[in-house]
């Protein structure tokens, strides 16, 4: 429903994975996407991802990627995160070149040990942090920002 509609409006490429998709499928998605916009970059390309959300994609790669012995808080794997930081942190002005903006949202106040382990790893690694009100989505006010 909601991917229905961003791809009605919005005036770009929607690219969307579902929740009943498995994780791997998520994982795989993500990766192609933030290959092919470094490319564009590389191009002279000015790019804006919207990522629902980093949470949910980070759930994923630990599922995917649950190689690793070690266990950190909440159940995330010491590797698991590896990867989707290093996407994220692909976002980036190219001298000569063009940009790569990376908007996402997260999780939190979930209850979730894991959710908050995320949410601390990627949260250092932002630019911004805008928060969004619920009650006012609720309303069905977008952007819902508080």
């Amino acid at each position: 429903e909601e991917v229905t509609d961003m791809i009605r409006s919005v005036k770009g490429e929607v690219v969307s994975s579902t929740f009943d998709e498995p994780a791997y499928r998520h994982v795989q998605l993500a990766e192609i996407v933030i290959e092919k916009d470094k490319r564009m970059v590389e191009h002279k390309k000015d790019v804006v991802i919207l990522l629902d959300n980093i949470t949910r994609l980070a759930r994923a790669y630990n599922a995917v990627i649950s190689s690793s012995r070690k266990v950190l808080s909440g159940g995330v794997g010491s590797n698991a995160l590896q990867r989707p930081k290093r996407s994220f942190g692909a976002a980036r002005n190219i001298e000569n070149g063009g940009s790569l903006t990376i908007i996402a949202t997260a999780l939190i106040d979930t209850g979730s040990k894991m959710d908050k382990v995320i949410f601390e790893e990627f949260k250092g690694t932002g630019n911004a942090e805008i928060i969004l009100d619920r009650k006012l989505s609720d309303k069905r006010i977008f952007p819902a920002i508080d």
